[in-house]
């Protein structure tokens, strides 16, 4: 048996808001089509994605749903296909059930299906704010509730058979990328029946094993959604079980995200920064490790396509929150500003503006 188990595809994102905001549908539909043409080449028997198929789950754009509807559509002509809900999934996708596409099945709720050479237990996301009031515990109740669906899916495991697991949730030890909403309850490895020949799962961005008895791994997703993301290895797994299960990566071509940072933004570091930027073609973050300037970030959003954020990280920023502020004088301000901007002519630039302020308070105590 072979299966495709891909996740976290986040259709209908659009990164950088705030900034510079860049659509992403386009690039999530090339690297989709790329992997409907794996599962094609590879003449797989099943279709796993483990949640978070749309990044909105209230009101997504329909160009998304489009591009969603196109990739499912393809999937579900090669082999069957099982999308399983994850906490970003719009609940309408429900309705693709009166449709009754062939091979095309939507998960929102815990249940196992046995096929013909397989049987598959699915463990969609489930809201932890449905049990407020119920509880007084929510998230400990969860994660006893979650704890009895597997121990439900341990009795329905068929030794004769491939048994596969498919969970969008979040295990005990793992962190989330910057993108990801947060799922507030975690899983213990141990909650993981050892009867599974594999367990498929979603909501992490970054491809890794996480489980070694069974064998689980978390996909990752087919692109990085942002700069945190940057190192993270990305792309899809290809599972074949027989007498043991073999994992094989699959890597997606997608855009580079890549921050440079300098200590200031210097004319040199500046020219330093362009002559990097001419040989990079994917999305880049700026960060000087100095005092902020919107001039700066201006300057840079504008003139270079391939610059989406630019920020400022200083001393106050990476240090407790709890630490007192310090108060400085305006001279002070000013004299930390020219150090970071005109460190060889500090002295001469600092003395003029005492002079100034100097002149300034002997013309008030000359008009009082």
């Amino acid at each position: 048996m072979k299966i495709l188990h891909t996740s976290d595809w986040h259709v209908g994102l659009q990164s950088w808001v705030g900034s510079k905001a860049v659509d992403r549908l386009e690039e999530i539909k090339r690297v989709l089509h790329f992997l409907v043409d794996v599962a094609e080449k590879e003449r797989v028997d099943l279709v796993l994605i483990a949640g978070d198929a749309m990044h909105s789950r209230i009101n997504p754009r329909i160009e998304a749903l489009n591009v969603l509807s196109e990739v499912m559509t393809r999937f579900a002509a090669i082999a069957p296909t099982f999308l399983v809900f994850g906490n970003h999934d719009w609940q309408g996708l429900n309705c693709w059930r009166n449709f009754q596409l062939k091979n095309l099945h939507i998960i929102d709720k815990p249940t196992t299906i046995e096929l013909e050479d397989v049987v598959l237990s699915f463990l969609p996301y489930s809201d932890y704010q449905r049990l407020l009031g119920v509880t007084k515990d929510p998230i400990s109740a969860m994660r006893e509730l979650l704890d009895s669906y597997l121990n439900d899916f341990r009795a329905r495991i068929i030794p004769s058979k491939a048994n596969v697991l498919v969970a969008h949730t979040m295990l005990e030890g793992c962190f989330e990328s910057e993108r990801e909403n947060a799922i507030l309850y975690d899983l213990k490895p141990s909650s993981f029946p050892t009867g599974f020949d594999y367990v498929a799962l979603g909501h992490l961005h970054n491809q890794m094993q996480v489980l070694q008895q069974p064998i689980g791994w978390y996909c990752g997703s087919p692109i990085a959604l942002d700069f945190g993301e940057e190192k993270d290895v990305k792309g899809a797994l290809l599972i074949e079980i027989s007498q043991r299960t073999i994992v094989k990566p699959v890597r997606t071509p997608h855009v580079a995200l890549r921050t440079f940072e300098y200590e200031d933004y210097s004319l040199l570091n500046l020219n330093r920064l362009e002559s990097e930027l001419e040989n990079f073609s994917g999305y880049a973050r700026v960060l000087f490790r100095c005092v902020p300037s919107n001039e700066v970030r201006k300057h840079l959003l504008e003139r270079y396509e391939s610059v989406v954020k630019v920020e400022f990280e200083t001393d106050w920023q990476q240090e407790s929150v709890d630490r007192p502020v310090e108060k400085k004088s305006l001279i002070e301000m000013y004299r930390d500003y020219v150090r970071q901007r005109y460190p060889d002519f500090e002295e001469e630039m600092v003395k003029m503006v005492e002079q100034l302020l100097r002149e300034v308070e002997q013309s008030e105590t000359t008009q009082d």
